[in-house]
């Protein structure tokens, strides 16, 4: 039979040699976890740097746009310069504006194709002190008008 004293150091040897390898691996995954929260600590570190320097350069930008005079003074021109447009397209009729239109007259009559003298004839009629209101022009205005004054 085995004896006590040489199952309880054999024991004893398995047991340190199995605590020894929980240990190990202890110290890997503690290892492990430093490296994750480095590369945590430096990815924060890196955007809080991105940020800044986009902060910086927003700033910079806008204290560049905002004190151009010319640019304030372009817009209002600008401004300025569409309001009369507006005004004297649609006020125009007020101040003696006289409007051609275009007008199509047929002229004949078809008898089922066999006997045909249909004419169209383009005749401009005048209209005299008439208010216009072009759908162009509105939209045109607001075109314009957010694409330039929205950068501002």
């Amino acid at each position: 039979m085995i004896p006590v004293e040489l199952i309880t150091m054999a024991g004893g040897a398995t047991m340190g040699g199995l605590f020894k390898m929980i240990d190990k691996a202890q110290e890997a995954k503690a290892k492990q976890q430093e490296l994750i929260l480095g590369k945590m600590k430096a990815d924060t570190e890196k955007a809080d740097a991105e940020s800044e320097r986009a902060t910086k350069a927003a700033d910079a930008a806008a204290a560049r746009v905002g004190n151009d005079p010319f640019a304030k003074m372009t817009r209002r021109i600008f401004v300025l310069s569409m309001v009369a447009l507006g005004a004297w397209a649609m006020m125009g009729g007020l101040t003696g504006l006289d409007i051609y239109v275009p007008v199509e007259r047929t002229t004949g009559f078809s008898f089922m194709g066999l006997w045909d003298n249909v004419k169209t004839q383009t005749e401009y009629v005048r209209l005299e002190n008439a208010l216009v209101h072009f759908e162009w022009l509105k939209i045109s205005i607001l075109a314009a008008g957010s694409f330039y004054l929205g950068k501002s």
